[in-house]
């Protein structure tokens, strides 16, 4: 999982030295881990925070902004194989982009 969504990432257009992309990476090994996180993402960024020794806000805004770069400044071709555009709220984002992930063979 790791692998595909750093390619995912890359392929979206999102610098992979923001440390959202790391966020990003590490919250779909630890959705594949186990799928709870992906409902409960207050607690997986407070997981995510103390990895990282930082806040949990921290992260989240992080996850945020990376997102958002793609979104505005990505591939919007690619963007669209893994992310809606119309709605994009953090926790649906990290949930579609995990679940697109995962179905893709």
């Amino acid at each position: 999982m790791k692998n595909k969504a750093i390619k995912a990432l890359i392929e979206m257009g999102m610098p992979a030295n923001i440390k959202g992309f790391q966020y990003i990476v590490e919250a779909m090994e630890l959705f594949e881990a186990d799928e709870i996180w992906s409902t409960k993402l207050s607690i997986l960024y407070l997981k995510l925070s103390k990895m990282y020794s930082t806040t949990p806000g921290a992260v989240e805004r992080s996850i945020r902004h990376a997102f958002s770069i793609v979104l505005t400044k990505g591939d919007l071709e690619a963007v669209k194989t893994y992310l809606p555009l119309n709605y994009t709220g953090n926790g649906n984002l990290l949930n579609t982009f995990f679940l697109k992930l995962s179905l893709e063979r």
